[in-house]
C-alpha cells in the first residue's frame, strides 16, 4: 500500500465541502476551539493548515499567525483565504529547522494532521522546540477505536496505515491508525504534561443536520482532542 493520502490530489474536492461537512463543522471544530487558551496577541502556529479555515479564525480573534502544510495545493488555498493576513508556507511539520525559529510560537494548533504522520515523537519534539516555555498544544486525530475492523484484527495494540473509503468525499484515503499509547508515550517524552483530553458528545444541531451520523457519534467517537502544556525549561 502506498503513503498516507496526497491532498494535492483532492484540495479542491476537499476544501469546496468540508466548511459544510456536520463532523467538521459541528463536531471537530466546536470541539478544537473549546480547547483553545485566549489567542488574541498571541503567535500561533496552524500546523496542517489546510485550507485555512483555523487560521483565518485565530487571524479574526486577534492571533498573529504562521500556517504550514506540506501540500503545495492546500497552501495555495489557504494563502488565498487568508489574502496576505498571515504567513503561509509549505513544509513537513515534524521538520521545520531552517524555516520557524525556536520558542517562536504561544500555541502549536494542529487539527486533523497526526494520522496521516509516520512518526509522531519527531512531529512532537518539533512542536516543543517550536514553543515556547509553558507554551500550549491543541491537537485533534482520529480516534483509536473509531474504525472498529482493526480493534481485534490486526489488534488495537499494532498500529497499522488503513485505506477507507470516505463516502461524503467520494475517495479512497490512507492514513495511520494507532493506540492512544502511541499518542501519549512520545508527548510524554517531547516534554508536554496532559490538560484535557476529550471525546465529545454529538450536539443537537449536528442531529438535525446529520441523525445517522450523530448515532454513530453518540456510541463511537470519531476523534480525540488533547491540550497539552510544554513543560517549563
Amino acid at each position: 500500500m502506498p503513503e498516507t493520502t496526497d491532498y494535492d490530489t483532492i484540495a479542491g474536492r476537499y476544501s469546496a465541502m468540508i466548511d459544510e461537512r456536520p463532523w467538521n463543522a459541528l463536531y471537530e471544530r466546536p470541539t478544537t476551539l473549546h480547547l483553545l487558551p485566549p489567542v488574541d496577541n498571541i503567535d500561533v502556529l496552524d500546523a496542517g493548515c489546510g485550507h485555512g479555515w483555523y487560521a483565518d479564525w485565530l487571524m479574526c480573534h486577534g492571533a498573529r499567525v504562521v500556517a504550514v502544510d506540506r501540500s503545495a495545493a492546500m497552501v495555495a488555498l489557504a494563502q488565498k483565504r487568508v489574502a496576505g493576513r498571515a504567513r503561509v508556507i509549505q513544509g513537513d511539520v515534524s521538520n521545520l529547522q531552517g524555516i520557524l525559529g525556536d520558542e517562536t510560537f504561544d500555541l502549536v494548533l494542529s487539527s486533523l494532521v497526526l494520522h496521516y504522520l509516520a512518526d509522531l515523537p519527531a512531529v512532537f519534539s518539533e512542536y516543543a522546540r517550536l514553543l515556547r516555555p509553558t507554551g500550549t498544544l491543541v491537537f485533534s486525530t482520529h480516534h483509536p477505536v473509531h474504525d472498529q475492523v482493526s480493534i481485534l484484527d490486526p489488534g488495537y495494540l499494532n498500529a497499522e496505515l488503513i485505506e477507507e473509503e470516505w463516502g461524503w468525499l467520494g475517495q479512497k484515503m490512507r492514513y495511520y491508525r494507532r493506540p492512544l499509547r502511541d499518542l501519549t508515550e512520545p508527548l510524554a517524552d517531547a516534554g508536554f504534561v496532559i490538560e484535557r483530553m476529550c471525546e465529545p458528545t454529538p450536539s443537537e444541531e449536528l442531529r438535525l443536520k446529520d441523525p445517522k451520523g450523530y448515532d454513530r457519534l453518540c456510541r463511537l467517537p470519531a476523534f480525540i482532542f488533547v491540550r497539552a502544556r510544554k513543560g517549563s525549561s
